[in-house]
C-alpha cells in the first residue's frame, strides 16, 4: 500500500479460481494499492464474497475510503447463468470494507482482454484454472467459446493439465498407460517428497517370513525377487514358464545391458552397462518400487502416444524402457503401490477441483524434458485452445483488431509456445501477452469515468 498517493482512485478486481487481486489506481494510473484472496469462483469450490472482501480490504489498506469514486470487479462465473450471485457477493464486499455505492461487474474474461489491451475490441483466448476463448466488444462478451468449468469443460486449463497428469500417472501405475515422468513428479506435487518418501519407506520394509511364503517368495530364495526376474529377462535369459524374453514382436529380446530402476521408480534398461548391477538389490517382491511395474503400458494409441521405448518414442539415450506387455506378469502385480495411488486419489478429491491446477507446471516441465505422455498432454491442451479461438473468430468484425493471451498456461512453457505460434498463423500477427487482470479492471473504471490507463 503507497499511502502517500492522493486519490481520486479507482479499485480493479481479477477474481479467478485459485486467486483473487485487487489493485487501487489514482486517476493517473499510479498504484496506491494492491491485495490478494483466496478464489472467488463458486464452481470451483471458492467463497465469492469472502475473497473478494479479503483482496480488497488489504488493497484499500487505511486510503480515505472516500476518495474513492468506483469499481470494476471481474468475477470467474460472473456470466450470465451466475451474475446475480456474483453482483450480490461484489456489494456484500465492496460494503463490508465501508465503500459507498457499488461496483461494476463483469466476468473475469472481459478483464483479461482488458489486461492486454487498451483496444475495446478484440479477441483473448484464455487458459488459467479455467479456459476458453472469447470476442470482446467495449467490455461485453460478443461470442465464447469453453470456459464452462471443471466440469463440463475448460479444456486445455491448467486445472485440465492436473487432471490428465494424474490419470496418466494413475494409469501408468496400475498397467493402464504408459510409462512416465509423471508418475514421480505428480505425488510429489501433490503429496509432498516426505510423504512419498515415508509410502515409499513403508513399502520397502521386509514382510513377515510367513505372508512371504505365502506370497510365493521366500526370503532367502535366490532370484525370487520381481527385480531380480526382469534383470534376467532384459539379459536375455529366461524366466520360470516365460520361455525367456521376447521382444515386441513376439521374437527374442533385442536389448541387451543391466535392467535398473530410474528416478521415477520405472525400470529401464541400459545398453552400455552389460555387468551385475552396481552394489546389492533388494531380494523381496515388492523392489520394484511403488511407481508402477516397467513397462507396465498399454498397447499403442490406446492412452496417448507409444510409450517411451517404442519405435515412435525411443526415449532418451542408453535408456529404453522394457517393452510391454512384460513377458512376466507377477511384475504387473507386485509393482503397484495401493497406498501411493490411494493417497494421490484421498489428496485430489479432499480439495476444491480448481487446486488441481498446481499440477500445470509439473505436466510443463515433464513435457520439456521429453516425456511422451507429458507432451502428448500439452499438445491436446493446445489444440483445445486454439479450436475455441476458430469457435469466435467469425464473430470478429475487424480482423485486425489485437487478439490477446491471457492465463498462467499461457504466459510461458510448451502450451504457451504452441498456441503463440497457432495464433501468428492464423492471424498474420504476434499475439499480445495479457498482464494483470486487476490492473486491466482498473483501467475499465478509468475508462468509464473518461480518463485512459497510461501505456
Amino acid at each position: 500500500m503507497l499511502t502517500h498517493l492522493a486519490g481520486p482512485y479507482v479499485v480493479g478486481i481479477d477474481a479467478g479460481g485459485t486467486k483473487t487481486r485487487c489493485v487501487v489506481l489514482t486517476l493517473g494510473g499510479a498504484l496506491a494499492g494492491s491485495g490478494t484472496g483466496p478464489g472467488a469462483n463458486p464452481n470451483s469450490g471458492g467463497d465469492t464474497a469472502g475473497a473478494l472482501t479479503t483482496a480488497l480490504r488489504e488493497a484499500i489498506g487505511d486510503l480515505d475510503r472516500t476518495h474513492i469514486l468506483t469499481g470494476v470487479f471481474g468475477i470467474a462465473g460472473a456470466g450470465s447463468a451466475g451474475r446475480p450471485a456474483a453482483v450480490a457477493a461484489a456489494r456484500q464486499a465492496w460494503q463490508a470494507v465501508g465503500l459507498r455505492g457499488s461496483p461494476a461487474v463483469v466476468t473475469d474474461i472481459a478483464v483479461a482482454f482488458a489486461a492486454g489491451t487498451s483496444e475495446p475490441k478484440g479477441i483473448v483466448v484464455f487458459s488459467g484454472t479455467g479456459a476458453g476463448a472469447a470476442v470482446i466488444s467495449d467490455g461485453t462478451i460478443v461470442q465464447r467459446a469453453d470456459g464452462y468449468g471443471w466440469l463440463v469443460g475448460d479444456e486445455g486449463s491448467a486445472v485440465w493439465l492436473g487432471k490428465e497428469a494424474v490419470r496418466a500417472a494413475l494409469a501408468a501405475y496400475d498397467g493402464r498407460g504408459s510409462p512416465t515422468l509423471l508418475t514421480d513428479s505428480v505425488p510429489r506435487a501433490l503429496l509432498g517428497a516426505t510423504v512419498v518418501a515415508e509410502i515409499d519407506s513403508e513399502r520397502r520394509r521386509p514382510r513377515h517370513p510367513r505372508a512371504l511364503a505365502l506370497a510365493g517368495a521366500g526370503p532367502s530364495s535366490p532370484g525370487g525377487s520381481v527385480l531380480s526376474q526382469a534383470a534376467t529377462l532384459s539379459s536375455g535369459g529366461g524366466s520360470p514358464g516365460a520361455g525367456g524374453a521376447r521382444g515386441p514382436d513376439g521374437g527374442p529380446g533385442a536389448m541387451g545391458g543391466r535392467l535398473h530402476l530410474n528416478g521415477t521408480g520405472t525400470a529401464v534398461l541400459d545398453p552400455d552397462a552389460h555387468g551385475p548391477p552396481h552394489g546389492p538389490r533388494p531380494q523381496s517382491a515388492d523392489s520394484a518400487g511403488p511407481h508402477g511395474p516397467p513397462g507396465a503400458h498399454g498397447p499403442p494409441g490406446a492412452h496417448g502416444p507409444p510409450g517411451r521405448g517404442s519405435p515412435a518414442h525411443p526415449g532418451p539415450p542408453g535408456h529404453a524402457v522394457v517393452p510391454a506387455p512384460a513377458a512376466h506378469p507377477e511384475m504387473t502385480r507386485t509393482a503397484l503401490n495401493p497406498r501411493l495411488a490411494q493417497a494421490i486419489i484421498k489428496e485430489v478429491y479432499g480439495r476444491p477441483p480448481a487446486a488441481l491446477g498446481r499440477l500445470g507446471p509439473v505436466v510443463a516441465a515433464a513435457a520439456a524434458a521429453g516425456d511422451p505422455v507429458a507432451r502428448r498432454i500439452t499438445e491436446e491442451a493446445a489444440q483445445w485452445l486454439l479450436r475455441d479461438v476458430d469457435a469466435v473468430r467469425p464473430a470478429l468484425s475487424d480482423p485486425a483488431a489485437p487478439v490477446v493471451m491471457h492465463g498462467s498456461v499461457l504466459r510461458e512453457g510448451p502450451v504457451a509456445d504452441a498456441v503463440r505460434t497457432g495464433l501468428r498463423d492464423r492471424f498474420r500477427a504476434a499475439p499480445r501477452c495479457a498482464g494483470d487482470g486487476a490492473v486491466g479492471a482498473a483501467g475499465m473504471a478509468l475508462r468509464r469515468l473518461g480518463h485512459a490507463l497510461p501505456g
